[in-house]
């Protein structure tokens, strides 16, 4: 096997292994970033829907009360401001979801799903809980989550889901009997976000692949460039001084017809002490004419 093909194996067994280390830590790194952008993506969401919470229970809700309106209005709701602002940035953003859940609640449309349920039954069950968060779905449709618990905060909001005597008849009327019941400290639902991972998971994967496709290109020319550089200037010079020698030590004339190879360093060092071996070698059977001619007899 030539000397540029086993240097070639050498390298390129180097380099599928620096590739497979660089490839790993280049994919936890990208999807690690992926998922802190979809972590940061949920909790500026969650946050946008506590901002609308608390502006509709400390602006709206009293300035419809000061205006003397005795009729129920769900926009006085925090839970029906903050869903409901959100739900127009969603017509913008589908894949990002908002919504209040609740095991009880006044409207219907929140009530909670089959994996809703579970988390809501863990808030209540650990009162220490203040957040939870995890994956869903499968394939494109994946989402992570992020929730967190809603506790009855003070006891004004008793005036409406205590029982459905003490509620305005209006909201009785739109709603039902429902959502009534609740305590001071209950959980009494959860925001939950839901966004979308695909996108960053397959933004993640680009990268990924576009890193390991840089480093194969970088590799693949300085592979070329290294194995015509080794051939011009070591494995061309190497194998004429070894022809040479070959030859010197079979008594054969070199083939001066052959184009010169140029040659520095210690190859032109090792020629040199072959050209001055063949010389001393001729010198030697010219003095010694009976031992060239044993050496030549069969």
């Amino acid at each position: 096997m030539r000397i540029e093909f086993r240097l070639g194996l050498i390298l390129a067994v180097c380099f599928v292994f620096g590739l497979l280390v660089a490839g790993y830590i280049s994919y936890t790194l990208e999807f690690r970033q992926a998922r802190s952008e979809v972590n940061e993506k949920s909790r500026v969401l969650l946050e946008m829907g506590l901002a609308m919470r608390n502006y509709t229970s400390t602006q709206i809700a009293p300035l419809v009360r000061s205006l003397g309106y005795e009729e129920f209005h769900p926009q006085m709701v925090p839970s029906y401001g903050a869903q409901a602002t959100l739900g127009i940035l969603r017509e913008r953003f589908p894949d990002y979801r908002y919504r209040e859940a609740s095991l009880n609640p006044t409207n219907i449309a929140d009530r909670a799903n089959d994996w809703e349920v579970t988390l809501l039954q863990e808030f209540q069950e650990n009162l220490e809980l203040k957040e939870m968060s995890g994956e869903v779905g499968d394939g494109a449709d994946r989402r992570f989550f992020l929730a967190r618990p809603l506790r009855m905060p003070n006891e004004g909001c008793l005036q409406c889901h205590s029982t459905p005597e003490a509620a305005p008849a209006s909201m009785v009327a739109k709603y039902g009997n429902n959502g009534f019941g609740w305590k001071m400290g209950d959980v009494i639902g959860m925001q939950l976000v839901e966004v979308p991972v695909a996108g960053p998971n397959g933004q993640a994967a680009k990268s990924l692949a576009v890193t390991i496709g840089a480093l194969t290109c970088v590799f693949v020319l300085s592979l070329a460039v290294f194995l015509l550089l080794l051939r011009r200037y070591v494995t061309h010079p190497l194998e004429v001084i070894t022809r040479r020698t070959i030859e010197t030590s079979l008594g054969v004339e070199w083939q001066t017809a052959e184009p010169r190879v140029p040659m520095n360093g210690q190859f032109y060092d090792l020629e040199q002490s072959i050209a001055r071996l063949k010389v001393s070698l001729n010198e030697a059977l010219r003095l010694f004419p009976d031992l060239a001619g044993k050496k030549r007899e069969p």
